[in-house]
């Protein structure tokens, strides 16, 4: 079979050395669920084939991607149809067909409504099951786990293939229900949310939102008591928006819709805090779809947008706390990231179907530069927000994909202006999370911020105060950040390549410059590190002490730091980096508390160079182990409470045999003669330590291991003139 004619496979496995091997394995598996799906029909049963081939079909689809053609594709979905409309289905099938109609419809772009069309009545039937289905609360009949959010996601992917007539239908179905005096109303607008089609080609909007637009604005306008079903109302607002992007003229109604959303917020006003209202009137995500979706060249929207948030300014301030922020903040991420999603969409909007806005509707490059303006500010006081931080940094991640050169310089310089505050810990802490999300654009050169690279070096140096054991939130997010930034770039002094290129621009020029102090980051780095390990060795020195919370965080966030120099760093510097920690580990012993986040500091040298790290450390390691036990063997083979010095050489020695099996095989008499020695010792730690050892050893001489861990193919040791 051509795989041209395929719909979409999973892009990863032509990627796999085994290839070939797996087109073959995924024609003969789908042949086979194909086969005997079709055979659940023709014998009409049910159960128990149906649930399992739809599971295979589901890991199928995981595993291969829509290996298989658009022929095929319509089929399935036929199917699936066809069993939701069975009689007496149970409620278990009923959710795997919902499940699997999702995952079949959900690349939108893979079938037009052309090649497909829904009846929305079918869903109707199994809306109204589970609306108004209350035989559960007496314990009647049980409803499945999850079967109304799975309903929920079936729907909104079915809903783009209703026929052109179902508008028309579904109006006449529930208009007769809408009383605002009658609870049918909340009922009507429930099942207008759910299955209005609002994605109708321009040439069916007569037959589409045009029927029922004006009508619904005007009841929302004439009821103002917050009524339950606004909620519906307000999505419904958001999809039709979003999907008619230039077709509907919004203008008349921004003023309400401003002023309705600022009083749903519930901010306290005044010397008393007003009564809170309900908290599902206005969702928030909801609201910040609609807001970017009636945004448009010569709309005054944006102008709304920052009336309402000069209106809203000091409640953003930290000071002022309260269960309002959570919102406020949640509001600018949200509406960031719906201006994300937008301006993606539609770059590529030619290519997706059922989003197709206006040509003049489209966002310019002047309305995306307005946007950043308008929010940037209040986003950069939520940052220092340390309840809801998070969001915060979201918003600020996304500002900066739209518009680095405008975030990305201030909040550097808010960070070295923080860097050696002691007053305001938090402050630094705060810019550095932010920070962490960002470093994408800090690394990459585009048109418009090309300097981002020249803040690198910099930032690293600044930073490293933060590496400080007395505060672990401090020195989590300086970890985040150095994780995150060595990741995306390659630890190489570059300096030189000034001399030798004359292609180079005078920002690259100041690039490369600046990489000659990348040797002196990382030896700062180490002794900032080594001297912090020390801290926490030394913090209890007349026993045992148990691992705390922060250390396991310690450990989690340092490793891939380490990790992320020496898969991306030259020769030299991996010289250096090697050396500094074999000579820290040889030269003193630890407490339990930090010997694994010590043995995790030789785990990326291990992996990059095992040769020469096994031929440092291995010898040493193993004559320690035997010089204690030689010292001590009659009395600590029966000692419970062990040896600390003991206990870490075990450790490492453990850490150790996680090298590459063919690489351990010279040290086999040393190894051999450590698990003779003591594998005898009754102390729990150390007994651990032997048990782990063992296993590890097992795995490096059975396992398949690859044996470069960079994750660049650049010769970073070559000639500059070759990059």
């Amino acid at each position: 079979m051509d795989d041209s004619t395929l719909q979409k496979p999973n892009v990863y496995n032509r990627y796999l050395p085994f290839y070939d091997s797996i087109q073959r394995q995924a024609y003969a598996e789908f042949d086979e669920i194909r086969m005997h799906l079709s055979r659940i029909i023709q014998l009409r049963e049910i159960r128990p084939g149906f649930s399992v081939w739809s599971s295979k079909l589901q890991q199928f689809i995981s595993l291969y991607g829509y290996h298989f053609t658009k022929s095929d594709h319509l089929k399935l979905i036929d199917f699936y149809l066809s069993i939701l409309s069975a009689d007496n289905l149970s409620l278990i099938d009923v959710r795997i067909c919902f499940n699997l109609l999702e995952v079949l419809l959900k690349k939108t772009h893979l079938i037009t409504r052309d090649e497909l069309i829904i009846d929305w009545r079918l869903l109707y039937q199994w809306a109204k099951l589970i609306r108004f289905h209350h035989d559960q609360d007496y314990s009647l009949v049980v409803m499945p786990d999850g079967i109304e959010q799975s309903f929920f996601n079936c729907v909104h992917c079915c809903r783009f293939y209703f026929s052109a007539t179902a508008t028309q239908e579904i109006l006449d179905e529930f208009r007769p229900w809408l009383c605002p005096f009658d609870s049918a109303f909340g009922d009507a607008m429930y099942f207008f949310d759910l299955f209005l089609p609002v994605n109708l080609p321009p040439n069916l909007h007569n037959q589409g939102f045009k029927l029922w637009l004006p009508e619904f604005l005007g009841i929302w306008e004439s009821v103002c008591s917050n009524p339950d079903w606004e909620y519906n109302m307000i999505r419904i607002f958001c999809f039709v928006g979003w999907y008619n992007m230039g077709y509907i003229d919004w203008e008349p109604w921004l003023s309400r819709i401003f002023t309705r959303f600022l009083k749903s917020l519930s901010l306290p006003v005044g010397s008393r805090a007003i009564a809170a209202q309900k908290k599902d009137t206005y969702p928030i995500s909801t609201v910040a779809s609609l807001i970017v979706a009636m945004m448009s060249n010569g709309s005054s929207c944006l102008q709304y947008l920052r009336n309402l948030f000069t209106a809203i300014k000091s409640f953003y301030y930290p000071s002022n706390t309260g269960d309002f922020q959570h919102d406020i903040v949640q509001f600018l991420a949200e509406l960031t990231e719906s201006f994300i999603d937008r301006v993606h969409l539609e770059s590529k909007a030619d290519r997706i179907w059922q989003f197709k806005p206006l040509q003049s509707y489209r966002l310019t490059e002047q309305d995306i530069t307005d946007f950043v303006n308008c929010v940037k500010e209040y986003v950069f006081i939520s940052i220092f927000n340390k309840t809801h931080l998070a969001d915060a940094a979201k918003a600020f991640r996304d500002l900066a994909m739209l518009r680095p050169e405008l975030v990305v310089p201030p909040i550097i310089e808010q960070l070295f202006s923080s860097a050696n505050s002691i007053n305001e810990p938090h402050r630094f802490t705060s810019i550095l999370n932010c920070l962490t999300s960002i470093t994408r654009q800090i690394v990459q050169q585009t048109l418009n911020f090309p300097q981002g690279q020249t803040y690198v070096l910099p930032l690293l140096m600044s930073v490293l105060p933060g590496i400080d054991s007395n505060d672990f939130d401090k020195t989590s997010a300086t970890f985040q950040f150095l994780k995150a930034i060595l990741m995306l770039i390659t630890c190489v002094d570059c300096s030189s390549a000034i001399n030798i290129r004359n292609d180079l621009t005078e920002v690259e020029k100041e690039v490369c410059l600046s990489t000659a102090q990348f040797e002196d980051f990382i030896i700062e780095f180490l002794n900032r590190t080594f001297q912090m390990i020390d801290s926490l060795s030394t913090e209890v020195s007349d026993g045992w002490v148990a691992t705390t919370a922060n250390d396991d965080n310690t450990e989690i966030e340092l490793t891939p730091v380490i990790t992320g120099i020496i898969e991306q760093c030259s020769s030299k510097i991996f010289q250096v980096v090697q050396e500094k920690i074999m000579n820290f580990l040889a030269a003193s012993s630890f407490t339990p508390r930090v010997s694994k986040l010590l043995t995790d500091l030789v785990q990326p040298i291990l992996e990059t160079n095992p040769i020469e790290t096994l031929k440092y450390i291995m010898p040493q390691t193993c004559e320690r182990i035997e010089k204690i036990m030689h010292d001590s063997e009659a009395t600590i083979l029966t000692d419970h409470k062990g040896d600390m010095e003991l206990t870490w050489c075990l450790v490492l020695f453990s850490k150790l045999l996680q090298a590459r099996g063919d690489t351990l095989l010279v040290y086999k008499p040393m190894i051999l003669s450590v698990f003779h020695r003591c594998i005898h010792i009754i102390h729990k730690k150390s007994y651990e330590a032997i048990a782990n050892a063992a296993k590890n050893l097992l795995k490096s001489l059975s396992y398949v291991y690859p044996i470069d861990y960079r994750l660049t193919v650049e010769n970073i040791d070559g000639p500059f003139s070759d990059f």
